[in-house]
């Protein structure tokens, strides 16, 4: 435990932003900006936090989680000082809605149709990677979200899928999801 010395700990306890129904990623990525390379960030969850381990894993840190008791969980992140395991995030743009609509309907009765605007994270990733391991060739998948999901596009460019997104308001956006 010694490469994770808890004495210059920042803690950010997130379970009240997801109980407000928001997602913490905004403000776990602003702190983690401010963090000087002997400093741990500690967070305070209700699950594992596999999707941002991963995300910041890709970014060059390293991370430990405990369960010191039911219902929290405690993940905590150092920088690696390997620099050798950092990935980058793909790029994703928004896509005029003239062009999404194009490419939506090009793949006809060939859509695949889901709605996770009403699911608590990280159900919403969950979903969407159990439904497009189901896809056929030559099938897409049609996605209504709240928001961009940041921890997903890393692990869909792995699995070779390209994403389209248009957003339509603050509170959704449309996701289109195919094979390269």
């Amino acid at each position: 435990m010694s490469e994770f010395d808890k004495s210059n700990l920042v803690t950010l306890d997130v379970r009240p932003t997801i109980q407000a129904g928001n997602d913490p990623f905004n403000e776990i990525m602003a702190t983690i900006k401010t963090l000087n390379d002997n400093q741990t960030l500690e967070i305070i969850n209700i699950f594992e936090p596999i999707p941002l381990i991963n995300k910041l894993k890709s970014m060059g840190y390293k991370s430990i989680t405990e369960r010191p008791e039911d219902g929290t969980i405690h993940t905590f992140f150092r920088k690696d000082g390997n620099d050798n395991n950092k990935e980058q995030t793909p790029e994703v743009t928004e896509t005029d809605e003239e062009t999404f609509e194009n490419k939506k309907n090009s793949f006809g009765d060939k859509l695949k149709k889901i709605d996770v605007r009403h699911l608590e994270m990280p159900e919403p990733m969950v979903t969407i990677l159990q439904e497009i391991e189901l896809l056929e060739d030559g099938a897409a998948l049609f996605v209504e979200h709240k928001k961009l999901p940041q921890y997903l596009l890393p692990e869909l460019q792995k699995r070779n899928f390209t994403v389209l997104y248009h957003k339509i308001d603050e509170f959704n956006i449309h996701l289109l999801i195919f094979r390269k």
